[in-house]
């Protein structure tokens, strides 16, 4: 018989059996993928400043602020030039932004030697060729891993899909998730300080991660859906899969002679803004210049929403053929064309970018206490893991140190694949170096400071290099990313300055003596 003046005591929401078995699943899924998980949120961190890290690569390049119709009309004439005009399949203008203040011409042709892009002046002639491999190798490490026939792309999409399905688990595995959300636990056991760091992480940056898990695992599947259906309806061709999204192209034209002349852009800028009002010019491109079936596309940016570019296409008589009108869509294809940049952050400035970057090194940390927690656990119980600590923390301290490497060539070669190679070297060094039994207690703090200095050599080289090709010619992002290499080298290397300052004391004592 029930005691009415007792209180009835309140079931909990989830039982702690089921509480445990998710808590299971979230151990071992994060064990599956914390390494990929890692890289691709440390390098996803870093692509969210992908143009400053163009404009710090070249930062000689001119600056332009305003670009005419008739300046763009050069410059695209100027590109068909400088190659042979059958073979080239297109030329196109990106028009200066205020976070990229360059005129960029690009060209895409059968001689590859014409193919590229290049820096243009105030009047629309090629200056310089544009080299982004530092940022081309990041954007593509952290798209694809670099492995080819789109192994690395189906590895990312899964570790996207993993990565949002921790962040489920996570949350059901905490059911006093909100109640703990300040509750850090110092001065007591290791792992019961790294499981607080862990979940107070986690609970405090959970909307923002949720947004880029989701988001991940969007963008890893759409691409391996649209890879598929690519592969088996348009025969491995993913610019007719795309065409839905980015408008048809002038195909059948490629073998046709280029003899009618390429109409001025003037005209179709005057339409599509002013169909589109309140929209910006972004680009201009001709596909198939100067054949019969060439087509004009002019992109729009909506600074008032999240997709980056709207395209509208005509044909060389001035006719509509194409518009992407993302507004008028469904609720569903808006959502694809705004998951590029809710995703990398690419909206709202700089200061959502400094935003988007802190949080992706939080997911860093959350990925390395987690399997620290893990191998911390092993450890109390009596069952150590000596080579699994050691390559953890060459994951965890090798692969910030293999990304500085990487951008280092770059500063003294043309080598298209010198950054590749130069991760690749940093990497196996760091593991090389966790295979040696006498690295476990010493391996963290060397990785560390080899960071350190790797990040202040290469901002100091590039500063060096910067100021060789004089002050006035200098873009002045250069001087801010070389000044946050510094300042991240500062505070990687801050926790192995604090016990050296007793040192010039020791050494007097020593020397005295």
């Amino acid at each position: 018989m029930t005691n009415p003046l007792r209180p009835k005591t309140r079931k909990p929401l989830f039982s702690k059996g089921w509480v445990s078995a998710v808590l299971a699943g979230h151990s071992a899924l994060g064990l599956a993928f914390s390494a990929a998980i890692y890289l691709i949120c440390l390098t996803g961190s870093v692509v969210v400043f992908v143009e400053e890290l163009e404009r710090w690569e070249q930062p000689e390049a001119p600056r332009v602020v305003a670009v005419a119709p008739e300046v763009i009309d050069k410059g695209l004439a100027a590109l068909r030039e400088m190659g042979p005009k059958d073979e080239v399949r297109s030329v196109s203008a990106n028009l200066p932004s205020p976070a990229n203040p360059h005129l960029v011409l690009s060209a895409r042709s059968g001689d590859r030697t014409h193919s590229g892009g290049w820096f243009a002046d105030a009047a629309g002639q090629p200056a310089i060729k544009v080299r982004h491999d530092v940022s081309d190798f990041l954007v593509g490490l952290h798209i694809n891993l670099h492995l080819p026939y789109g192994i690395g792309t189906v590895i990312v999409g899964l570790a996207g899909l993993a990565l949002l399905a921790l962040v489920i688990s996570g949350v059901l595995a905490h059911p006093r998730i909100i109640k703990d959300a300040f509750r850090l636990r110092s001065g007591g056991s290791a792992r019961l300080s790294q499981a607080d760091l862990h979940n107070r992480i986690g609970t405090w940056g959970l909307p923002f991660h949720f947004i880029i898990a989701f988001t991940g695992a969007f963008l890893g599947v759409f691409l391996i859906v649209l890879g598929s259906v690519a592969a088996t309806t348009y025969k491995g061709d993913m610019t007719r899969a795309f065409s839905e999204f980015a408008g048809p192209s002038a195909r059948g034209a490629a073998d046709a002679p280029r003899t009618d002349p390429v109409p001025p852009s003037a005209p179709f800028i005057a339409a599509a803004t002013a169909a589109a009002p309140g929209f910006t010019l972004q680009s201009v491109s001709i596909q198939q210049p100067g054949a019969e079936g060439q087509m004009i596309a002019i992109g729009l940016r909506d600074p008032r929403g999240l997709p980056l570019s709207e395209s509208v296409v005509y044909d060389s008589t001035g006719r509509n053929v194409f518009a992407s009108d993302v507004a008028k869509r469904s609720f569903a294809q808006q959502m694809i064309f705004a998951i590029q940049p809710l995703h990398f952050g690419w909206f709202g400035g700089l200061f959502v970018k400094l935003a988007y970057g802190l949080l992706g090194l939080s997911m860093c940390s959350i990925t390395a206490t987690g399997f620290q927690i893990w191998l911390t656990r092993r450890r109390d119980k009596g069952r150590p893991a000596p080579i699994m600590e050691r390559l953890w923390t060459a994951t965890i301290w090798g692969q910030p140190l293999a990304l500085t490497l990487a951008a280092i060539p770059s500063l003294i070669t043309e080598a298209k694949g010198a950054p590749l190679l130069a991760w690749g070297a940093g990497t196996v060094a760091a593991y090389s170096l966790a295979c040696l039994p006498s690295m476990q207690t010493r391996l963290g703090a060397w990785l560390r400071a080899a960071t350190a200095l790797a990040l202040a050599g290469l901002a100091l080289f590039h500063a060096a290099i910067s100021a060789a090709k004089g002050v006035s010619a200098v873009d002045p992002m250069s001087w801010a990313v070389d000044a946050a290499l510094l300042v991240t080298a500062v505070f990687v290397a801050r926790p192995m300055l604090k016990p050296r300052r007793a040192a010039p004391a020791r050494l007097a004592q020593a020397a005295s003596s």
